[in-house]
């Protein structure tokens, strides 16, 4: 079987389709990951052959900017939100469409796959040459964007004689059962972290004295708003009696400023080599920095910023392995306050492992493997 994989160029698009693609690769399938170039080196680091579907740019040139390259305003709430990421991947979707259509007819795959973001050129390139396509999750909690995406995305579907988005002859549904729908219809999947293949720094395997807490706003918000949270988030931990590891692009650890002696680490890291050097982490609400989290069992505390995974936050903190503070609530001390309750009640350890072993049982990706191989016959 021949599966072309498609993302876009982030890595919370790309990241939770690697140990799929991964497993079809060792059942002895063909697996072609179709990304812009730009994110050549993310894919040749997961050891995958990749295609191009357009030039190199930057998820926050189709996100924050409109198709004339005017800067779009930020939005201020989950309704503004949810408009503007659907346009956001429907002008995605118009920039690598002709590439993925292309990848197809001269590779001919037997099944295309995307995740559940980034479909919109995938479903249309699948469409026009008459290939299956699956979607697969990104994580718990997705927007409702499909309205928003094919509206941006109308000109090119009118050129290429669709007349609106296919729905997919497959979805794989990666959330653990906390966080999945009674009616998602959706083959179940476990959620494998994956990150870049970092070397595991030398301070995750020795024992440590005192909590270590990470800090991350993941890998897109950063880059196309302010870091000021952040900031303030790590002055306030600094006169707490805990360890701190930030998670953030390289180029943007000057912008914190000066960073306290309690920072153990900043930088850009691979979240599968340093959580489970962590006993807290607190994040922005990306369902990718979530679910890792579950998956290495650890409480969190949750700012969410709009357009988030609010319904597996609310989940999450209600099953009791997580804390949520809405941003117009966070101060100094009720940052502080969050960080203590969650590392001295250790039910919320307890709970964090009860959700790591509710996903460790879900069907691992090898076991999804044969009802892509079905779809292909």
């Amino acid at each position: 079987m021949r599966m072309l994989v498609t993302s876009g160029p982030a890595h919370p698009l790309y990241f939770p389709v690697v140990p799929l693609a991964w497993a079809l690769r060792s059942a002895g399938h063909e697996v072609l990951m179709g990304v812009p170039e730009g994110f050549a080196d993310t894919v040749r680091s997961s050891g995958l052959p990749m295609a191009p579907t357009s030039g190199p740019f930057h998820m926050a040139d189709v996100m924050a900017h409109d198709r004339s390259g005017t800067p779009i305003q930020r939005p201020t709430d989950d309704e503004e939100m949810t408009v503007a990421v659907g346009l956001g991947f429907g002008r995605l979707a118009a920039r690598v469409v002709d590439g993925v259509c292309a990848l197809v007819e001269r590779w001919r795959p037997d099944v295309v796959l995307s995740e559940s973001y980034s479909y919109a050129a995938a479903a249309a390139a699948a469409a026009v040459h008459g290939v299956p396509w699956v979607k697969q999750t990104a994580g718990p909690g997705e927007l409702p964007i499909a309205k928003w995406v094919a509206q941006e995305f109308a000109p090119e579907l009118e050129r290429l004689g669709i007349a609106e988005l296919p729905e997919a002859d497959l979805f794989i549904d990666n959330s653990p059962p906390l966080f999945r729908s009674p009616t998602s219809t959706g083959v179940p999947m476990r959620y494998v972290p994956y990150g870049d293949p970092d070397p595991v720094p030398s301070w995750v395997l020795e024992p440590r004295v005192r909590p270590r807490v990470l800090v991350t706003l993941g890998s897109i918000q950063p880059a196309v708003g302010d870091l000021s949270t952040m900031a303030d988030i790590v002055r306030t931990l600094s006169a707490e009696d805990v360890e701190i590891v930030v998670a953030v692009d390289d180029s943007l650890v000057e912008r914190l400023g000066p960073l306290p002696e309690s920072v153990l680490a900043a930088g850009w890291l691979s979240l599968t080599s340093v959580l489970p050097g962590c006993d807290l982490v607190i994040h922005h609400g990306g369902p990718g920095t979530l679910l890792a989290s579950v998956a290495h069992g650890l409480p969190q505390v949750i700012i969410p910023g709009p357009g988030k995974a609010h319904d597996a936050v609310r989940d999450l903190v209600g099953f009791g392995a997580a804390v949520r503070l809405p941003p117009t609530e966070v101060t100094p001390g009720s940052v502080a306050a969050a960080c203590r309750t969650v590392l001295t009640d250790p039910g919320f350890r307890a709970r964090a492992g009860e959700t790591r072993a509710q996903l460790a049982e879900q069907p691992s990706p090898a076991e999804v493997v044969p009802a892509l191989e079905r779809l292909a016959r």
